[in-house]
């Protein structure tokens, strides 16, 4: 295991306390590497709306990493926190 293996997996558990909860990518099926575990292949995964099913939100803008992980957006929903 490397330090940078460690330092994705964190980064991605991190992204994800924030990214819309209906924004989604085939990486999304695969679970999260293991520390241990090199990160994902792509360099740019396809992103989805889940709730428009297009490569676009509700709101008519990208759905990407990039845009989808803010309120500034009407039709963000953010994690579900306990």
């Amino acid at each position: 295991m490397t330090a940078r293996d460690g330092d994705y997996t964190r980064a991605v558990q991190s992204e994800l306390r924030v990214r819309c909860i209906h924004l989604l990518t085939k990486e999304a099926f695969l679970g999260l590497p293991a520390e241990h575990e090199r990160e994902f292949e792509a360099d740019e995964p396809i992103w989805w709306c889940d709730k428009t099913h297009a490569p676009l939100g509700p709101d008519g803008s990208e759905a990407c990493r990039a845009s989808c992980h803010g309120k500034d957006r009407a039709c963000y929903e953010g994690p579900f926190r306990l």
